[in-house]
């Protein structure tokens, strides 16, 4: 039986986006799931549209990427700006960190992704749920993302 729950997911990398939608569809039996690939129709799309669960990647593109589209700017903390922005316009959403780096940043100012963790706690506390790092080699990541979606779904 399926799941209703309706889910996007912010995110520009080809396979992590297909690793993340069979484990979404296939093992977890989530249905409804929306995938945009950059800080902006990411965003369109959840002021237009309601959701249960956003699964977001840090480090996205301004932009969509076409052909004809480089993606604009590449945000490092686009994450950031995403949920900055969600609750400036008061569509605030469930949210999963969801990223392929443990480290952010240059040098001096890099950030670790336990580090974002607990700043994303403080900073959005009635909607952040935790982060997953997600490693196309192994399996660990689909543990952790049933584990936090485990709380979501017992609340």
């Amino acid at each position: 039986m399926m799941t209703q729950i309706k889910i996007i997911l912010i995110e520009d990398d080809y396979k992590k986006i297909e690793d993340i939608r069979e484990f979404i569809t296939e093992e977890l039996l989530f249905e409804n799931l929306v995938v945009k690939e950059s800080y902006q129709s990411g965003i369109r799309e959840i002021l237009h549209n309601n959701f249960d669960l956003l699964l977001l990647d840090m480090s996205i593109p301004t932009f969509d990427k076409s052909p004809q589209e480089s993606g604009g700017h590449f945000e490092k903390f686009g994450g950031y700006k995403v949920l900055r922005e969600i609750i400036r316009k008061n569509r605030p959403v469930k949210t999963i960190l969801i990223t392929m780096f443990d480290d952010f940043g240059e040098s001096d100012l890099s950030i670790t992704l336990s580090q974002i963790d607990e700043s994303l706690k403080k900073e959005f506390s009635s909607l952040y749920l935790g982060s997953v790092f997600y490693n196309a080699t192994e399996n660990k990541w689909k543990d952790d993302l049933r584990q936090i979606l485990g709380r979501l779904t017992n609340d």
